[in-house]
């Protein structure tokens, strides 16, 4: 109780656009409730990934944002002037609003280099994966986060992954998710390795579902 008094005592409640003061997203306004979001306006949400991330952005001229959510991750990469294309994949019809809203807070309505796709990427509504990336320009930053079809994903680009180059950041929720995708990725010839939850995550937990998460990073060497 005296944390969620202090959660709307000093950060408010109630969703609306609110600018990030901390973390990846600095700058980015956000629609948010930091009440029930506090870690995210904090920049502790997922703060074990940002290294990697600001590494890989700095190379990407395209993002593939699977599993987009609200689409922060997708308006950060929209604020890097090489990326050519971002294309943001939900399927989730109470989070697609909130997209729409963080398009509009941070001027990218009317930008035709983000592609907001209501669906999963490998959908009926999505183009064949295999035929999306080869139209894409290179290296392709693919951040996968769809809470159990990772595996599948990679399966269905086995092919593309040997002929295109790609940077992936894949978030996993078993052990057997985590030695299937670290499996895919090996025989495609790409350097896989561990970003697993912070010391920290003891006294600032992200209260997730699953007992097991941690993200696997690969690139060719």
């Amino acid at each position: 109780m005296l944390k969620k008094l202090l959660k709307k005592s000093l950060l408010g409640t109630g969703r609306r656009g609110r600018r990030i003061p901390f973390g990846l997203y600095k700058g980015l306004t956000l629609s948010i409730d930091p009440a029930a979001e506090s870690l995210f306006y904090l920049g502790l949400y997922e703060r074990e990934t940002y290294a990697w991330l600001r590494r890989a952005i700095a190379r990407a001229a395209t993002v593939i944002d699977a599993g987009a959510g609200c689409g922060e991750l997708s308006m950060w990469a929209m604020r890097h002037p090489q990326i050519e294309r971002v294309l943001a994949y939900d399927s989730s019809s109470a989070r697609w609003p909130i997209f729409e809203e963080n398009r509009r807070l941070n001027g990218f309505e009317g930008d035709g280099r983000l592609v907001g796709i209501q669906g999963m990427f490998l959908g009926p509504e999505s183009e064949p994966a295999w035929q999306l990336l080869g139209q894409l320009p290179e290296p392709i930053l693919l951040k996968i986060d769809v809470d159990g079809g990772e595996v599948a994903i990679l399966q269905a680009l086995h092919d593309v992954l040997r002929r295109k180059q790609c940077l992936f950041l894949i978030e996993t929720h078993s052990k057997e998710l985590d030695r299937g995708c670290r499996s895919l990725l090996e025989q495609a010839e790409y350097r896989v390795s561990e970003v697993n939850p912070a010391w920290w995550r003891c006294l600032v937990p992200e209260q997730r579902p699953a007992d097991f998460n941690r993200w696997l990073v690969a690139e060719r060497p």
